[in-house]
């Protein structure tokens, strides 16, 4: 099983639409993902928005594919409008996607989940589909291209590289946070009067590795030093009392350093 991808799309109402969608899923599978779709491949006993956040809560990241679902052979916007600083604009034989294209990816949004939205061309770009609403670029693809040529681009492949990425980095930072160890250097930290949040503790452990060099083994170099200065700087304590302070049995803080830093930065 790879990792699980939330996978949001409008259904495919044609060959060529069923084609993409086919090809997406088979590239997600090759860079091990495992995507997800509700009423696909999951299904849920609530609602259907209740299904999507519990489900999304456990993937580390979101793709989705605007395709065009209904047409609009001629039609306004803001039609009759009767306010100064407002225009009406022709939306005509322009096509409107499938609502949770706009609803999914704006929940995966607001819970910090890497997004990568691609849009079909000819679909209103509106919503959360409007260029500069979220921070991330969104291509257009044109089907009446050759679908395999656009899997061949440049374009799609270094956006999945990159998204790719982040969803990994996403997912590290995810499991950093929830692992038992990095719960009890917080709770340590609290006991000293400041919280350090997971974030702040994720950058310290960061900050000790050495990407340009290895050991004789092959691990990347890592600095206990640098880290306990940083976490004396941020407790604002004495360096010696941390160890000496630092209570759970057959731990030390060294070697939970070293533990995390096997885990999660090496």
């Amino acid at each position: 099983m790879g990792i699980p991808i939330f996978f949001s799309y409008a259904k495919p109402f044609n060959k060529n639409q069923e084609i993409f969608i086919e090809k997406v899923k088979l590239h997600l599978i090759q860079n091990e993902f495992s995507p997800e779709t509700l009423g696909v491949n999951f299904h849920g006993i609530s609602t259907p928005l209740e299904s999507i956040k519990d489900k999304m809560s456990k993937c580390p990241g979101l793709l989705s594919i605007a395709f065009r679902r209904a047409y609009v052979k001629k039609g306004t916007g803001k039609l009759n409008t009767d306010l100064e600083d407002q225009e009406e604009y022709d939306i005509s034989e322009k096509w409107i996607t499938s609502p949770y294209c706009q609803i999914e990816p704006s929940m995966a949004f607001q819970i910090g989940i890497p997004i990568l939205i691609f849009r079909e061309k000819g679909v209103i770009a509106d919503g959360i589909l409007e260029k500069g609403v979220v921070p991330y670029y969104m291509p257009e693809f044109d089907l009446s291209k050759s679908i395999d040529e656009y899997f061949e681009s440049s374009q799609w492949i270094e956006l999945i590289k990159q998204w790719k990425e982040k969803v990994l980095n996403y997912k590290t930072k995810k499991l950093f946070e929830e692992d038992d160890i990095i719960k009890h250097i917080i709770s340590y930290s609290l006991c000293k009067g400041k919280k350090i949040s997971p974030e702040e503790l994720y950058n310290m452990f960061n900050n000790t590795i050495d990407n340009d060099h290895t050991s004789h083994s092959g691990q990347r170099v890592n600095n206990y030093a640098y880290f306990l200065n940083q976490l004396k700087s941020c407790l604002n304590v004495d360096e010696n009392d941390l160890e000496k302070e630092y209570k759970l049995p057959y731990h030390s803080l060294h070697s939970d350093y070293i533990s995390i830093c096997k885990d999660f930065f090496y």
